[in-house]
């Protein structure tokens, strides 16, 4: 299923305990756009909406714990920049297993001359429960590189096998998958490889209708 709206409304018509397993990539709080393209009407140049909203993740964490199922388990991306904030967001509700270190196959500008280029972004697993993870333990660093050039519809799209490797982790075959910050579909694309079922959500419509065409 995939639905246009927004995301908090849109969970708060799901069931209590009705979601296997969260997989999702939330507006980082850092108001990010790209400087770097030359053409300033390419949609990566535009802000990415919410951004700038952090109450919106406190409550997305809220609605995420209210409809997971006991015993479940969700991954939510963040950058470095705000990892105390969304760290203590989610230790309000969940059990925090791990903070997954992804090693990207580039790093960042900013600062030049001031500053090291991060070349990782974070990834929490955090537990309802106890979710007893599938097939041999692997160690917390995840090396995946990142989407670039034409294969990349969403600014901030992350590779379908990282994404594949949190669903085959925390949850079976036909189990359903929720992302509510869908983005270019990428959960949804990694759902239907792995025969499980999803909801996605997102509230550009543009990007809405990339995911439509994308799970064609």
């Amino acid at each position: 299923m995939i639905i246009l709206g927004d995301c908090l409304e849109e969970m708060k018509g799901l069931q209590d305990n009705s979601i296997d397993l969260i997989v999702t990539d939330p507006p980082y709080l850092i108001n990010y756009k790209t400087n770097y393209r030359i053409n300033k009407d390419h949609r990566f140049t535009k802000p990415i909406l919410n951004d700038n909203n952090p109450q919106l993740i406190k409550d997305v964490i809220e609605q995420s714990y209210r409809v997971m199922k006991d015993n479940s388990a969700m991954y939510m991306f963040c950058s470095a920049d705000k990892v105390d904030f969304f760290k203590q967001e989610l230790e309000k509700k969940f059990k925090i297993k791990n903070m997954i270190i992804w090693v990207k196959n580039n790093w960042t500008a900013g600062d030049l001359k001031g500053s090291y280029g991060r070349q990782y972004e974070i990834i929490f697993l955090v537990n309802k429960g106890r979710c007893v993870m599938n097939g041999k333990r692997i160690t917390d660093i995840w090396k995946f590189d990142r989407v670039s050039g034409k294969t990349q519809l969403h600014q901030n799209q992350k590779p379908l096998e990282l994404i594949k490797q949190c669903i085959e982790k925390h949850s079976q075959i036909g189990d359903l998958i929720l992302d509510p910050f869908a983005g270019s579909g990428t959960t949804g694309v990694a759902c239907k490889n792995l025969n499980r079922n999803y909801i996605l959500i997102e509230k550009d419509e543009g990007y809405y209708n990339i995911i439509k065409e994308r799970l064609k």
